[in-house]
């Protein structure tokens, strides 16, 4: 039985290096899940963003046409 150890350890121990091989394709991966998820949270963000001045300079452009009414220039409510 202990004849064979040597055979079974080196067999062992080439699969476990070829599972170490493997890791690298693992870590590309997770890196690209990565950039993936940043690069949706960047144009979820950029998004949001734009609405937001759109807004803005849609109640500026509001307030320059209404002329002197005081009404429509009235600054929006404060954020809590």
């Amino acid at each position: 039985m202990l004849t064979h150890f040597p055979e079974v350890f080196a067999y062992v121990r080439a699969r476990l290096g070829e599972l170490r091989g493997r890791e690298e394709g693992v870590t590309a991966v997770e890196y690209a899940l990565m950039v993936a998820i940043i690069a949706l949270l960047l144009v979820g963000g950029f998004f949001t963003l734009f609405n937001v001045v759109q807004d803005r300079y849609g109640d500026v452009s509001d307030c320059l046409e209404s002329g002197p009414l005081p009404e429509a220039c009235s600054p929006p409510p404060a954020a809590p």
